[in-house]
């Protein structure tokens, strides 16, 4: 009864346990399976005659945060017919292995967590090279693509490139595939071993102001719209009201700087949500320094209302007039604005009328730098993409 216990507690189907000791720093469990017929891999006649015995020391998952070893007295049958020697089957352990399935699936598991390989690997008690050898089998590549994709870049250093990109469901918001180089070359050749009816089935792309992508969807993508990202897009009048806040501040005596230093959070935050006092604060700021800083900080305002504005249609003719007001401002800083958005106002619009961004994109490629620095960096790129799409 107490050996039935053990066996459900480790969960070994058909297996004997014989011996199971426990020691400070290690689990030891003997076991074996009990004498069955089995069929002659080269004649395929039936025996149950035993040849000899074998032991085999196997690694298992660890318990109780102990080093875990399964002794396996291991038998060889032999056949009546034929004198072939062969082992008996078992479920928990592949052949040639020294270390059990479920080991495996423990240590695959793990790898789904921001840990590194070398504490994975001390937790599971196999070598930092174990742990990696299962990398590259799992850096498996896309087989299909969504109706909307997202695509982003981001610093991954892995590899013989700086920039990798990464590829996500814009409705499931789950990640499809890394890519090991942001190069037009290497996006073209990706994209070109999916069938023209697989990538009809794309709807939407959402991506960052750049061209290359552009041209990918453009090139690839028949019945695509490319929809520009607004965190990418709104950052440009963004960065262009701090250019003015800098060289307002440059141009004041060390004590006002140093007040107007501490402005930069007042003048990028949205108006709404200040309280009174930060808008009493701003509005101080914005009549008695500069004209321009005033100019340009009102302009970013009115087009994050645009963007944020539930009436589409309506703000669509918004924002036209908007870019054709500011291509003829005094002000450089939104002339250089405008023209940006003049080259993507199409891409503009229709991330006006529908839902998608690369919001969650961002998060994700968040996740990816703080695995990379776990890591302390990556230099295979299978392996970065694999713990890559483990991980999410």
């Amino acid at each position: 009864m107490q050996n039935n216990f053990i066996t459900t507690l480790l969960d070994l189907k058909d297996v004997k346990v014989t011996k199971f000791r426990n020691r400070k720093n290690r689990i030891r469990i003997h076991i074996e399976l009990p004498i069955r017929e089995h069929i002659c891999p080269c004649c395929h006649s039936k025996t149950t005659k035993v040849h000899d015995y074998r032991f085999q020391l196997i690694k298992d998952i660890p318990i109780y945060y102990k080093d875990t070893f399964i002794y396996y007295r291991k038998r060889r049958y032999v056949c009546k017919n034929c004198g072939k020697r062969f082992y008996e089957k078992n479920t928990f352990l592949p052949k040639r292995a020294r270390k059990t399935k479920r080991l495996t699936a423990f240590i695959i598991d793990k790898l789904k967590e921001k840990q590194s390989m070398k504490d994975i690997a001390k937790l599971s008690n196999v070598s930092t090279t174990t742990v990696s050898k299962l990398l590259p089998c799992l850096a498996v590549n896309a087989s299909s693509l969504p109706e909307v994709l997202g695509i982003d870049e981001f610093r991954g250093n892995a590899g013989n490139y700086k920039y990798q990109v990464s590829l996500l469901d814009g409705k499931s918001h789950k990640p499809i595939d890394i890519l090991e180089c942001r190069h037009k070359v290497h996006l073209f050749s990706y994209f070109n071993k999916f069938s023209l009816e697989e990538r009809k089935k794309v709807k939407y792309i959402v991506m960052d102001l750049w061209q290359p992508y552009k041209d990918l969807a453009k090139t690839y993508f028949p019945n695509a719209k490319i929809v520009a990202d607004r965190f990418h897009y709104i950052r440009y009048i963004v960065q262009a009201v701090d250019t003015v806040r800098k060289k307002v501040q440059n141009k004041l005596t060390p004590e006002e700087r140093k007040y107007f230093k501490h402005s930069k959070k007042l003048l990028l935050s949205r108006y709404i949500n200040l309280n009174a006092k930060q808008r009493e604060e701003l509005n101080y700021i914005l009549i008695n320094y500069s004209e321009e800083l005033r100019r340009v900080y009102n302009e970013k305002e009115e087009l994050l209302d645009i963007v944020h504005s539930n009436e589409k249609y309506f703000a669509i003719d918004k924002l036209n007039k908007w870019v054709n007001d500011n291509l003829n401002s005094k002000y450089e800083v939104l002339q250089e604005c405008s023209k940006t958005y003049s080259n993507w106002i199409k891409e503009i619009r229709n991330s006006l009328l529908v839902p998608y961004s690369n919001g969650v994109m961002e998060g994700y490629n968040n996740k990816i730098k703080v695995l990379k620095r776990i890591a302390f960096g990556f230099r295979n790129f299978q392996n970065f993409k694999a713990r890559i799409l483990l991980m999410n």
